[in-house]
């Protein structure tokens, strides 16, 4: 397995194998329509703000992960882990990841998470728990860079 890339660097994320530890993310809804986000910017004012408010630190602001469904879905960042229960904190225990880079721009995204779904079947037999994108332009120091590259994580 590789080492965790830098996340300033998403080309190092292509055809990546690594493990996570436990990770607690701060998630707010994101609009979908057939898988693609809706209002993006829209949803990380409102994470952001919500964090603001509630007095989190976040870990990786640059690291603004999508989970997308068909008309719904989160947009999440790593947080410190709160000392008080929040329905919008969810906690990752250990997962084996996997990852692909996306060229191209978020609308045709869905086919490097589809070829990713497969990938992760052939070798290990079975489906991915979770699908996330990481959209790398959110961060503080990336902000507007690289509009059309995303990277892909599979989750088992």
């Amino acid at each position: 397995m590789s080492k965790e890339p830098s996340f300033t660097d998403p080309e190092k994320w292509e055809g990546g194998e690594f493990d996570w530890e436990r990770r607690v993310y701060y998630t707010v809804p994101l609009s979908c329509l057939f898988g693609t986000p809706r209002n993006l910017f829209d949803a990380v004012a409102q994470l952001r703000a919500e964090i603001s408010t509630k007095e989190y630190n976040i870990r990786d602001e640059g690291m603004m992960l999508m989970e997308t469904g068909t008309f719904k879905g989160r947009l999440l960042v790593q947080i410190v882990e709160p000392g008080d229960y929040d329905a919008s904190v969810v906690a990752m225990e250990q997962t084996h990841v996997f990852s692909e880079v996306h060229q191209g721009p978020l609308k045709t995204v869905k086919q490097t998470v589809k070829q990713l779904e497969a990938k992760i079947k052939e070798k290990k037999g079975m489906a991915p728990t979770r699908m996330l994108i990481w959209d790398f332009r959110h961060g503080q120091s990336l902000a507007g860079q690289r509009a059309d590259r995303f990277v892909v994580f599979g989750m088992i």
